[in-house]
């Protein structure tokens, strides 16, 4: 097997892509999919503190350090995924030789049927190190004129490496009446809507618990979400379906059910 490398990427602070990326690798390993999730975000790597995964052992900085083997660096994680975590620790940091990142991805493709990057925000010379590595991009964005403007160059920092995207995520939307619109968005960056995921609590309760939404509240509005992209990505085929509001009595929507639209 050779992994299929996605990157998620932002071209602002803030707007949710590492909570995507940590989302839409559970989601993917959940349906029995290899899956590997590398914080590259090698000044501030988050996704380790937002699994709760005790880095005492080596990290990825330690790897970029020649100081550890890839392997030795690779934890379990929710749904059976595997994480890569990064180091907090400023010295770490300091030791890691980023150059090093393509070959650590390159030495760990084999083992996978699907490898996520979660990119630095922004444009920096490690995001587009990251973008590099992608087979397809995810750009994460919100709805409002400053995240707009950092996908758009973004885009064209992609577009100058022939890095195509698989779409984009609209995060925590329905917040303003007065905020940019899917439609406008998807027009003016010429990229697909991947899914619009409203503003959900259940995204700060999960943190709370360092779970993945996809898995602590799988019948929330952006579980759906992050559930039915992630089905697609694996080859699955993903019915219509409702969904639930957590704590809410009376209507309760239906489970997310999957069916096979091809073998993988």
């Amino acid at each position: 097997m050779t992994a299929k490398i996605y990157t998620a990427i932002s071209g602002k602070g803030g707007t949710g892509s590492t909570t995507v990326s940590i989302n839409v690798g559970a989601a993917i390993a959940g349906f029995a999919k290899k899956t590997l999730l590398i914080d590259a975000d090698i000044g501030m790597p988050t996704v380790g503190l937002m699994l709760g995964i005790e880095t005492s052992g080596a990290t990825l900085h330690d790897v970029l350090a020649g100081n550890a083997d890839a392997r030795e660096a690779i934890y379990d994680g929710p749904n059976n995924m595997k994480v890569m975590p990064g180091s907090i620790s400023l010295q770490s940091f300091l030791n890691t030789d980023p150059d090093r990142l393509a070959d650590v991805v390159e030495s760990l493709r084999e083992g996978y049927d699907f490898i996520i990057i979660d990119s630095p925000t922004g444009i920096t010379k490690n995001s587009i190190s990251a973008i590099s590595l992608a087979d397809e991009l995810i750009l994460v964005m919100n709805p409002d004129i400053a995240s707009l403007a950092g996908a758009m160059k973004v885009k064209t920092i992609a577009e100058s490496m022939n890095k195509p995207f698989l779409g984009f995520f609209l995060n925590r939307s329905a917040v303003t009446s007065n905020e940019l619109n899917a439609e406008r968005i998807e027009g003016t960056l010429g990229i697909r809507l991947l899914e619009n995921l409203p503003e959900d609590i259940s995204v700060k309760k999960s943190l709370a618990f360092k779970a993945p939404v996809v898995v602590k509240y799988p019948g929330s509005p952006v579980s759906v979400g992050f559930n039915r992209l992630s089905a697609s990505v694996a080859g699955l085929k993903v019915p219509a379906v409702e969904t639930y509001q957590e704590g809410k009595k009376g209507k309760k929507g239906k489970r997310l059910s999957l069916s096979k639209s091809r073998s993988s």
